[in-house]
C-alpha cells in the first residue's frame, strides 16, 4: 500500500510539472511585445505631428467624439492660449456663456461650457475644480492610429 501511495504521488508530481515545462517553451520574443515592433530596450523617438492651426472662431465642423461621454476635442489652435492658469484662462473668455446652454450651436459660435462645469449656472459661477480645460480637452492633431478601433457607438448605446 505504501508503494502505491508513493507511486501515485510521483505520477501526480510529474503530471503537474508537464504544463509548467510546456509554458516555458512558449516564450514570446521581445520584438513581438507591445504595439511597437522594436526591441523593448530601444528608446524610440516619438513621431512628430502638427496640431491644427485654425484660429478660434474659424472652425466649422467639430470632431466626432470617441465615445458617448468623451470630452470634446479642441478644434482650433491653442498656441497663444497656453499655459492655462487659474488667473489666466482665455478659454473662459469665449466659452463661458451660461445663457447659451441648451441652445442650438451654430457654426462660428463657441460651444458653451456645459452646466456640469458650474457651481451656479444662473450666476455664471464656474466650479474652479474645472479651470484647467486642457486636462480633459485636447487640441486635435492629424496622426496615424496605432490600433484601428472597432468600437461601435450604436451597439454600445443599446446595451
Amino acid at each position: 500500500m505504501r508503494n502505491s501511495t508513493l507511486f501515485g504521488a510521483l505520477v501526480a508530481a510529474m503530471a503537474l510539472s508537464l504544463p509548467a515545462a510546456a509554458v516555458q517553451d512558449q516564450a514570446i520574443p521581445e520584438d513581438d511585445l507591445g504595439l511597437s515592433k522594436a526591441s523593448v530596450y530601444d528608446t524610440p523617438e516619438p513621431a512628430a505631428f502638427e496640431y491644427g492651426d485654425k484660429d478660434a472662431g474659424t472652425v466649422g465642423k467639430r470632431a466626432a467624439r470617441s465615445y458617448n461621454t468623451a470630452p470634446p476635442m479642441i478644434p482650433h489652435t491653442t498656441k497663444d492660449m497656453v499655459p492655462i492658469t487659474r488667473d489666466s484662462n482665455l478659454c473662459k473668455d469665449c466659452h463661458v456663456q451660461p445663457d447659451m446652454i441648451g441652445q442650438k450651436i451654430t457654426p462660428g459660435i463657441p460651444v458653451p461650457v456645459p452646466a456640469s462645469h458650474y457651481v451656479d449656472v444662473k450666476k455664471g459661477e464656474l466650479y474652479m475644480g474645472r479651470w484647467n480645460c486642457i486636462q480633459c480637452h485636447r487640441p486635435q492633431a492629424d496622426v496615424k492610429l496605432l490600433v484601428e478601433s472597432v468600437f461601435d457607438k450604436k451597439a454600445a448605446h443599446k446595451k
